[in-house]
């Protein structure tokens, strides 16, 4: 049984002669995953361009993933990758595991260790949808609770439900909000973010934010990874 350690992924990487930074937090999910396989995904540069260049040699199907995904990509050079690989680790017919789970790697920056999160459930809409236009077209899902709509935007702007919050008092503004508005029903967070933003903005505030669950809180596993000049013309609360 293999354990991940930050000293073996540095020297991975220096191995591998590339660099990649990986995303910061200040708590801990998971500590430990044992039987893991790496997936890297750096950041490259081709002319002007910014792209995701994916190494998975040594991985294995089935043992865990363990995605280390710089963390100054953008989301729309990272999700397509990220997306890729799960619809291919799912359609593979041999050399299967259904108990085996994808997880990125972060580092806890109070402890000074590698830490994780698990994201095999995590289903990303990409490019064209917003979670406002998602709840309206499934009102029967969504019929016992109350849904909220986060949406992370350039320039350090968040809003919730179409109110826009100081990005350090989100966290406050959320419990609060959530306390007055959801009337004793359970409580469904969407996540969206704006497909510009950072892999490390993106994975950053969903660290942060797991931090709310409890028993009636959830975050959604659908993540809404959106191109705001592909979104339909609608009142998306953005």
């Amino acid at each position: 049984m293999k354990k991940l350690t930050l000293l073996f992924v540095v020297l991975m990487m220096i191995s591998c002669q590339k660099e990649l930074e990986l995303v910061k937090a200040n708590r801990t999910i998971d500590s430990t995953v044992v039987d893991h396989s790496p997936v890297y995904i750096f950041l490259d540069t081709k002319g002007k361009d910014t792209v995701a260049e994916v190494n998975r040699k040594n991985t294995i199907g089935t043992t865990n993933w363990i995605f280390h995904v710089d963390k100054r990509l953008p989301l729309n050079r990272a999700i397509p990758e990220i997306v890729a690989l799960q619809e291919r680790r799912d359609k593979a017919q041999f050399h299967k595991n259904d108990e085996a789970g994808n997880f990125y790697s972060y580092t806890d920056s109070v402890q000074k260790t590698l830490a994780f999160i698990p994201f095999k459930d995590v289903n990303y809409s990409y490019n064209s949808y917003f979670s406002t236009i998602y709840v309206k077209e499934n009102p029967e899902y969504h019929l016992h609770f109350q849904t909220f709509s986060v949406n992370f935007k350039p320039k350090n702007k968040v809003s919730v439900d179409g109110n826009e919050v100081e990005m350090n008092e989100l966290f406050t503004f959320l419990k609060e909000y959530i306390a007055f508005s959801s009337e004793g029903k359970r409580v469904l967070i969407y996540l969206n973010f704006d497909e510009r933003l950072t892999f490390n903005q993106y994975l950053s505030k969903l660290i942060e934010l797991k931090s709310l669950e409890n028993e009636r809180i959830t975050i959604s596993p659908v993540h809404f990874i959106y191109d705001k000049k592909k979104l339909p013309d609608c009142d998306c609360g953005m």
